[in-house]
């Protein structure tokens, strides 16, 4: 029979009553009258109180936890099917024992965690979801920083996986041999930004550049636990706000938090970004952001477009770096607002190659493939190739990868690098259509 008890505060406080519910599972006692537990983290308490009576053993208490601690169950039941359950999960190399870790197994032999067809991975997750009803506390950024009147810049979206070709993204950032003055990630930590996944999958694979600028924007999947993680995490990059400027005397860089309102401009950001470019309407203005503005592969960004109008139909918006994708999209220039649109979502997520898009032939190398221009959507390039990073799969998913930024003077240099450093692109922003 059992007894479930629990407590969420929603008024920001950290430090739910164990003893409210505790009190609780007093009341439920006769329901369950061999064991009681507790779970407390943050603003949230589970009670248990128990009725054995098939495993009358310790592994039986609740609540219980999954392999790694990240989801914890409360649970009033009976799973009448749970032999051909342990079966199936155990087909699908799901440790049930909780001494056996199925987090560092997959991660050791490179198995593709995290993708859409990761459902065990995806429903523990759901399970810390209830945290984006807390976010983190809004904060406004400071002044610009000051830029050096040449710099390089390296690039990355969708990386903090600490699997596949992530960490080598990261190793081949640490060692290029030009070095880089700024180091931004695009944003999206797997699986929803947990303390945890923060500190082992952001912070722990982060690329060492000395005496870079470290930034990272906040992307969809740090908001699913209210980014308060992702927060703390920044304030180790001397980075006070989920959104920010950099300028020298030709460029104004902003990034741009469009995930505490999910695709959207929270706050102020519009206005901030509106008065830094009439500040100084001689620099040219890049931004970058988690999501897109317009796509050929996805969702539009309807409400970043009328939340930055005047920037967009005066043209005063140079160029815009995204992720959120999971792709590298190389765009013409926009007909109505001349921007330069770039999709850097390729660091680390193992994404399915498109087949409808890139036909089924893989080719034996990255490649280039040209989409043709949609409903006001410029042109573009798409990166297409295998993922040499998960075995036995590899022309199953697409390649990842980073960009290096080169700003000199009023100049700016783009290229695409492989994982591995390997330069699959590299010209100046502006190239032509060529058709």
């Amino acid at each position: 029979m059992c007894g479930i008890a629990g407590s969420l505060r929603l008024d920001g406080a950290q430090n739910a009553d164990r003893e409210v519910v505790r009190a609780m599972c007093g009341v439920l006692a006769h329901r369950g009258p061999d064991a009681e537990g507790l779970h407390a983290d943050g603003p949230l308490v589970l009670g248990h109180r128990r009725l054995s009576i098939l495993d009358l053993s310790e592994a039986g208490r609740q609540p219980m936890t999954n392999e790694d601690g990240t989801v914890w169950l409360s649970y009033n039941g009976q799973l009448y099917e749970f032999e051909d359950e342990r079966r199936r999960l155990s087909s699908l190399q799901h440790e049930v024992a909780r001494e056996q870790s199925y987090v560092a197994e997959r991660q050791a032999t490179l198995e593709a965690k995290f993708d859409e067809h990761d459902i065990l991975g995806w429903a523990g997750s759901f399970f810390t979801w209830w945290r984006k009803l807390n976010p983190f506390e809004w904060k406004t950024p400071g002044a610009p920083q000051t830029l050096p009147d040449s710099f390089r810049l390296a690039l990355f979206g969708d990386w903090a996986t600490g699997l596949y070709g992530a960490p080598t993204c990261a190793e081949s950032m640490q060692n290029d041999k030009d070095g880089y003055q700024v180091v931004l990630h695009l944003g999206d930590t797997y699986y929803s930004g947990t303390d945890g996944e923060i500190k082992d999958r952001l912070l722990k694979f982060w690329p060492k550049v000395a005496n870079a600028t470290n930034r990272s924007l906040n992307g969809n999947h740090e908001m699913y636990t209210g980014a308060r993680a992702y927060f703390s995490a920044i304030q180790q990059f001397g980075q006070t706000s989920s959104y920010f400027a950099m300028q020298n005397k030709k460029w104004i860089l902003a990034g741009l938090d469009t995930s505490y309102a999910d695709h959207d401009l929270h706050g102020e950001q519009a206005a901030w970004l509106q008065g830094l470019a009439d500040a100084s309407p001689e620099k040219k203005l890049v931004l970058f952001s988690h999501h897109q503005p317009f796509s050929l592969l996805d969702s539009q960004g309807p409400k970043l477009v009328a939340k930055l109008e005047k920037l967009f139909t005066t043209k005063r918006i140079y160029g815009w770096y995204w992720g959120h994708e999971h792709h590298c999209v190389l765009y013409g220039p926009h007909k109505l607002y001349g921007l330069r649109g770039r999709c850097v979502g390729h660091g680390g997520f193992p994404y399915f190659r498109e087949k409808k898009v890139l036909g089924d032939a893989v080719p034996t190398r990255p490649t280039w493939k040209r989409l043709d221009s949609r409903n006001l959507v410029p042109f573009g390039r798409v990166l297409d190739g295998a993922n040499p990073f998960i075995k036995d799969h590899e022309n199953e998913y697409g390649p990842h990868g980073y960009m290096s930024l080169e700003f000199d003077d009023d100049e700016l240099f783009e290229t695409v690098h492989d994982a591995d450093g390997t330069k699959l692109w590299a010209q100046p922003i502006e190239f032509d259509d060529p058709k």
